[in-house]
């Protein structure tokens, strides 16, 4: 039963962490992207195009400060939703997901690095 007819501040912040996590989490795909290897394909073969073949390690550092800065909203969401986040309409999923994916990126990233 939930009692409360307003969202407090702190609901709404966790909301809005929950937002922010899978922005972030667009980023890092996408950054994690443009950081890797180009793979060759029948095209490139046929018209002799050069093409990078290791990782472009500008991105990975991006990926890098990307990933401890989502690992950091995943935390103070989750601690956040520990001490408030009782109610089952507190969004606490997202955060979740975001610190397993960021962590997952950041081991990837430092084994490249």
């Amino acid at each position: 039963m939930d009692r409360r007819t307003i969202s407090d501040f702190w609901a709404k912040l966790l909301f809005y962490l929950n937002i922010l996590a899978w922005i972030l989490l667009l980023f890092i795909l996408v950054i994690f992207h443009r950081a890797q290897p180009e793979f060759e394909t029948v095209f490139d073969r046929f018209y002799q195009l050069n093409l990078r073949t290791d990782w472009d390690l500008q991105y990975l550092y991006y990926l890098i400060y990307t990933v401890i800065f989502g690992i950091l909203i995943s935390l103070s969401g989750l601690l956040l939703s520990i001490f408030r986040g009782r109610r089952e309409k507190d969004h606490k999923k997202a955060l979740i997901i975001t610190g397993i994916i960021s962590l997952i990126m950041l081991l990837a990233a430092m084994n490249v690095v």
